[in-house]
């Protein structure tokens, strides 16, 4: 069992490579393939000194997630699809307790790619300033209906916002500590807004 977890994230780049270099698969049949190896993500980026990474460290969050943020506005619906798989991942939330599904995980890369998404705003909750923080995302998301009506929230805030999007070039990160260069060199912003 021990060996068969550790070569997963192999086996995920290895079907992603055949899939991605397919002739007969469209763009997006490939930008939804590889979105469909979040599954596979064994750490999140959360407190980095170094993106990339020069060594595998806890915190960085793993290639396979970054390899996804980099696919930009060509996986951006595949995300927003993915945002109510509640499969669980092996990453464990750090300070929040439980683990990250597939659409949480969906949705971090989501925000790495599209800065300033209005999460409590989309959710239908406030950021509980005075009690536990962000941890109302997490108490509000784990509950199924909740994470639908989030889904389709987040669409329709996509949709409408869709055309002003612009790129910036820049090494922010939008979900973690991390320092470094930005695995896509820039993120989208809403045109107008930051």
């Amino acid at each position: 069992m021990e060996l068969s977890v550790y070569l997963m994230p192999r086996y995920a780049w290895m079907l992603i490579v055949v899939f991605w270099f397919s002739p007969d698969m469209t763009l997006a049949q490939r930008n939804t393939t590889a979105v469909d190896s979040l599954v596979f993500v064994r750490d999140m980026p959360y407190i980095c000194d170094r993106i990339p990474a020069e060594v595998l460290s806890v915190g960085c969050g793993d290639g396979i997630f970054w390899r996804v943020v980099s696919g930009k506005q060509a996986v951006i619906s595949a995300l927003i699809d993915r945002v109510s798989d509640t499969t669980q991942t092996n990453v464990f939330v750090p300070n929040f307790g439980g683990h990250y599904t597939v659409g949480d995980v969906a949705y971090v890369a989501l925000q790495e790619i599209i800065h300033g998404v209005p999460t409590f705003d989309l959710l239908g909750v406030s950021f509980d300033e005075k009690g536990c923080g962000y941890c109302v995302y997490w108490n509000t998301i784990r509950n199924l209906k909740r994470r639908l009506r989030f889904q389709k929230a987040l669409r329709g805030w996509h949709e409408s916002n869709r055309k002003a999007l612009v790129w910036k070039e820049s090494n922010d990160f939008a979900t973690c500590d991390c320092r470094g260069r930005h695995p896509n060199g820039g993120h989208f912003e809403i045109k107008g807004k930051n």
